[in-house]
């Protein structure tokens, strides 16, 4: 009776541990097979962004190519190249790129905010840069923040020159935070703020604000001969025929034309910079990216690549 025990518990012991064994085989099998499906995945999904990338980099050139092919010495929304309603459609192998083309320049550039000398406003810009920080409710921040941007170390009056004064024009907007007085509901705007202070500055323009293309608050803050009745008015104007000279802008009706006179240095009417919005799509698969190009002569130069 005893040896019969032990040879059954013996089988008992022996079935067990195989059992044991095949459940750990099972679970090492259906643990290799969910690493390595997820591994494809990854693999799948790392070729998918790379291939979009190529071809979102081929969109971007062929539709640079477009804008620097475009002589017409005027950029405004009523061109199909810039429409607002209908897209640049491109098939690029197996991909289809969906691309969006607006033009910059549409706000007071911090280039071109200075003279020569980078520390002096220029006077056509004096008025719109204490309007708009009117218009941020904080008047007294504006003199702090060219004493920020200007090249030297000397404060201005109602300024202040501090140690984390860059005393250079920033490359980015976000670079104003810099500054205890800027926060993210000044630079983009917040609840008891229609707008932020990106909806009047920009980083992406040289000395002329292109007035086909600016928004009305933008062109009212110019000068205060300008309010947004006449803003609006060039707005609804251009949407019919682009402005393409100052001539086209003294002959609308209403619009002050001492202001035209005195802005003339830097009311413009074509762009240097763009933005391309693309859409590449595969299949149900798609990336967004977002591009800004500058153009000198015929060709175009990627100044910011987001994605």
């Amino acid at each position: 009776m005893r040896r019969g025990c032990r040879k059954s518990s013996s089988r008992g012991f022996i079935l067990v541990s195989v059992l044991i064994s095949v459940s750990l085989l099972l679970s090492s099998a259906m643990a290799f097979a969910w690493f390595a499906r997820n591994e494809m995945r990854r693999t799948e999904t790392n070729v998918y962004m790379a291939q979009s990338r190529s071809v979102a980099e081929i969109a971007c050139t062929l539709v640079s190519e477009k804008i620097g092919g475009d002589k017409n010495g005027y950029d405004g929304f009523t061109e199909a190249l810039y429409s607002r309603v209908e897209q640049i459609e491109l098939e690029i192998g197996d991909f289809q790129a969906i691309v969006t083309v607006t033009p910059l320049d549409d706000k007071i550039p911090l280039r071109g905010l200075f003279l020569p000398d980078g520390i002096t406003v220029r006077n056509e810009y004096e008025a719109a840069w204490d309007n708009l920080w009117a218009a941020m409710r904080i008047p007294d921040v504006g003199t702090l923040v060219l004493d920020f941007m200007d090249k030297d170390d000397r404060q201005k009056l109602g300024g202040s020159e501090r140690e984390n004064n860059i005393n250079r024009l920033v490359s980015d907007l976000s670079e104003l935070k810099l500054l205890p007085e800027i926060n993210d509901n000044i630079l983009y705007g917040h609840e008891r703020l229609s707008g932020g202070l990106n909806r009047y500055v920009t980083v992406y323009g040289t000395e002329k604000i292109n007035v086909n293309v600016a928004e009305p608050e933008v062109i009212a803050n110019l000068d205060d001969m300008v309010d947004l009745n006449h803003a609006h008015s060039l707005v609804s104007a251009r949407m019919i025929s682009p402005i393409k000279n100052l001539e086209d802008l003294r002959a609308l009706p209403g619009f002050p034309g001492a202001a035209v006179t005195k802005l003339a240095n830097v009311l413009g009417f074509e762009s240097t910079y763009f933005r391309l919005d693309m859409s590449v799509k595969r299949d149900d698969l798609e990336r967004n990216y977002r591009v800004t190009v500058q153009r000198s002569g015929s060709s175009c130069t990627i100044v910011r690549w987001e994605e």
